[in-house]
Order: C-alpha cells, then structure tokens, then sequence
C-alpha cells in the first residue's frame, strides 16, 4: 500500500496503477468498493470501444479517480478533488473527474460557481473518456456491483432524497447519454450484462 501523503503519487495519478494505490488509501472502504467497480466497467468499456492505449489509460485513471468527482463527493469543497488532480499536474484528467457524473449540474443545484468557469468542458479524447466513465458511473451500484441505470437511481434516491442535486442530476445524465448514439450502445451493453449476472 502506497502512502497517500508521498507527493510522488500524486504525480503519477495518470498511471492506473497509481490512481489505483490513491483510491485504495484515500477512498476509504465504501468509495473505493464503488470505484474498483466503475473501474471494472470502464474496462469492459475499453474493450467494447476499441480505445487507444492513451485514451485507455486516460479512462481507467479517471474511473479509479471517480471517487473525488464532483457529483459523487459530498463535502465542503465540490471542487477539492479535481483541484487535487490538477495540483498535481494532470489537467485532462482533473477535467474528466470534474465533469463526470454530471458534475456541473451538481454544482448549478448547489449554488456553487459555475463549473465551467474553472474546469473547461474535456473535449477530444477526452471528451470519449468522459462519455465512457459516465456510462461505468451510472452502471455501478454503490457496492461496486454492475448494475441498471434504473436500479442505481433507485439506490441514488434512497440515499439522498429526490431532490437532490446528485438525484437530479443523475437523471439528466442518464437520459443525455441515452440520446448520444455512442453512449446509448454502451448503456445497452452493459445493462444486458447486469440483466444476465442477475438472472
């Protein structure tokens, strides 16, 4: 196990290994359950997707790092764990985190300041990575678990009440990645696959 506090981690988060050695120490159990999971779908994702080795490090890094985004954190500084990854010198990858699971409509419902005032939409590879971790985002149960969109909203509600901007914003995020062509395919995919481990 890795010592979170060595600045040497965090310099080589956009390696999956180091971004996995910064979930498992910095996480904490239940986080990091849910993002060994977003991590495990972001791999089935990888390979259905046909990504580049850049582009596939850049997504297994993110999923890893999903923990810190800002529509999965609830603490005092939405902002505290993409600012993190940025320090560290991995600006890509500090967009990604920050975008995931619909991050600036969390902030909007938050009153926070508007996210694309200091996190600049990922665009590019990028911009596929981020598309592909919201996809492992909503198909992963709080335990880790595969899961359907409908289910983990199920569990989202449970938690945090219908109103809140996580709830609200997840919503959205799921029907925006149903009406992307790419995203919809790998919806399909990967709810087939919870479909089949449950039954």
């Amino acid at each position: 196990m890795s010592d979170a506090t060595d600045p040497r981690l965090w310099r080589q988060a956009n390696t999956p290994v180091a971004a996995h050695d910064l979930a498992l120490v910095c996480a904490g159990d239940a986080r990091y359950a849910h993002a060994r999971g977003v991590a495990q779908q972001a791999a089935r994702l990888v390979r259905r997707a046909g990504l580049g080795r850049g582009p596939r490090g850049e997504l297994l890094c993110a999923a890893w790092l999903s923990w810190m985004g800002i529509g999965i954190v609830s603490h005092d500084d939405d902002m505290a764990g993409p600012r993190t990854i940025r320090r560290a010198g991995h600006e890509q990858l500090a967009r990604i985190v920050a975008w995931s699971g619909a991050g600036g409509v969390v902030c909007d419902g938050r009153g926070a300041h508007r996210l694309i005032d200091e996190f600049p939409v990922p665009a590019g590879d990028s911009a596929q990575a981020l598309l592909l971790l919201d996809v492992a985002l909503v198909s992963t149960d709080t335990a880790g678990a595969l899961s359907t969109p409908s289910a983990v909203l199920r569990g989202y509600v449970d938690r945090y009440g219908p109103k809140d901007p996580r709830v609200i914003a997840f919503v959205g995020l799921v029907a925006d990645l149903a009406d992307h062509p790419d995203g919809r395919v790998m919806l399909e995919v990967l709810a087939a696959q919870a479909v089949g481990a449950s039954s």
